[in-house]
């Protein structure tokens, strides 16, 4: 177990980052620690009318309540409304879909009715390659595509959750088979291409945060497949070698790219980064309970 006055440590433990700070006592150290602070802080950083927005953007902020560490109880609007899914938004199995799936299992929701019935049916449009595509695409199409990968991240996070929390769903083995096939990034007709390429720090293969619909960061992957008791399948080696390959001599782990527009105050890139430090350490705490 990490210690509690190692420079990794004592990064997280500032109050410059109460959510920070929050999830690294009661997650990492499992000490008793106070959110209010924590509820204080997001509050204060979201903008005015955050409660209005619709679309991706409600999922963005919705998505930051659950990543300070909250439950539904903290956020300040009805849980219908939290939910967000009815007969007017379905959940359409796309990425922004599973990524607020994945929001809502860290708030506490995942037995409510609406939610509890999305879970339940999620393996009946699973492609063969163990992947997901967006209903409302999948359904215009006559042959059986395949999947997309940007889906497959924030379900294979939310299968990380329902791990945690007990919450069985039966799409976890063949989606792990679709990120082995590929050795997690990369093509499998190109074996040293990246399914998803970008500039430098936006790549799959880079510490980027906070996650968005188009890309979640290394220290995100990792640590799901953590969670999902992974950490030390040798197929994971490389993956490990990458993430440890950000990390400082006194265990912190550098930002490589980060939203242009984010959802979370921003950290600078290059420089040590608080939530980037947080999920290698958890990935390591998960490791170490196999």
């Amino acid at each position: 177990m990490v210690s509690v006055d190692s420079p990794a440590i004592q990064l997280l433990l500032g109050d410059d980052n109460p959510a920070v700070k929050y999830r690294t006592k009661t997650e990492i150290l499992g000490q008793p620690a106070d959110k209010v602070p924590v509820i204080e802080w997001l509050n204060a950083s979201l903008p005015t009318d955050w409660k209005e927005r619709k679309g991706l953007w409600a999922t963005y902020y919705l998505t930051s309540f659950a990543e300070s560490g909250l439950n539904a109880k903290d956020i300040p609007m009805d849980k219908e409304r939290v939910i967000g899914f009815d007969n007017a938004f379905p959940f359409d199995e796309g990425c922004g879909d599973y990524m607020r799936l994945r929001a809502l299992a860290r708030l506490g929701l995942a037995e409510e009715p609406t939610v509890k019935a999305i879970i339940k049916r999620l393996s009946e449009r699973q492609l063969p390659d163990g992947g997901f595509l967006c209903l409302h695409r999948l359904d215009k199409l006559k042959r059986i595509p395949k999947s997309c990968v940007k889906v497959n991240m924030f379900a294979l996070l939310f299968c990380a959750e329902c791990k945690k929390k007990g919450i069985y769903t039966d799409i976890i083995e063949p989606l792990l088979d679709y990120f082995w096939n590929h050795n997690l990034f990369y093509r499998a007709d190109a074996p040293n291409s990246l399914i998803l390429n970008a500039r430098e720090g936006w790549r799959t293969i880079d510490t980027f945060y906070p996650f968005e619909v188009m890309r979640v960061g290394l220290q995100n992957i990792v640590e799901a497949f953590c969670a999902l008791g992974y950490g030390k399948d040798s197929r994971l080696d490389g993956t490990w070698k990458l993430l440890n390959s950000r990390q400082t001599l006194e265990g912190r782990y550098l930002l490589n790219g980060t939203l242009t527009k984010s959802y979370l105050p921003k950290e600078r890139v290059g420089k040590p980064s608080k939530w980037v430090t947080l999920y290698a350490l958890l990935a390591e705490k998960e490791c170490q309970s196999l």
